[in-house]
């Protein structure tokens, strides 16, 4: 298991795979956490760091909330009360578009930007120090095996849709 006391972070060798997965996981999403907190600004949670950095990669198109659940593969009420106080804090800007006045698309405001600039500048520190001691080619193989964990999950998930399926007929 990953120990979060003290400076040196140690793991026992016969930890199970997805508790070590978890416990680095709890570890980067408190640090960053930490670190946006402490920065001048508005605040951003980490969830609107990811809807805005989504929105950023999509800007020549129209961006709405489902957009944003299908993306970040997040439930309508949690992307909902998100964007909520987004718009609330003055981050982003709901309009209805000519062709389906259902529907409302999400647009990021001028002083978002300047915050989301200074987030990512200091996520792009936390990604050297995760990266600290590890080679180019260490750095390679390890996203590949975080891949390969990944596409298990998901492949397992598929056969467990196929066997439902079946058991359902």
């Amino acid at each position: 298991m990953v120990h979060t006391e003290g400076s040196e972070e140690s793991m026992k060798k016969d930890g199970a795979l997805g508790m070590e997965i978890n416990c680095v996981s709890n570890m980067i999403r408190r640090s960053i956490d930490q670190r946006i907190a402490t920065m001048p600004g508005e605040k951003l949670s980490r969830m609107d760091s990811w809807i805005i950095h989504y929105m950023l990669d999509h800007q020549q198109e129209d961006v709405f909330q489902k957009d944003v659940e299908r993306a970040l593969a997040m439930t309508r009420s949690n992307v909902s009360k998100a964007v909520d106080q987004m718009v609330h804090k003055g981050l982003i800007l709901r309009s209805p578009v000519d062709y389906d006045a259902r529907l409302k698309k999400l647009t990021l405001t001028p002083k978002v930007l300047e915050t989301h600039r200074l987030v990512e500048g200091e996520i792009a520190k936390f990604e050297q120090l995760l990266a600290a001691g590890f080679t180019s080619q260490e750095l390679t193989q390890f996203k590949e095996y975080l891949g390969r964990v990944a596409r298990n999950i998901n492949d397992s998930a598929e056969r467990q849709k196929e066997e439902k399926k079946r058991r359902d007929f």
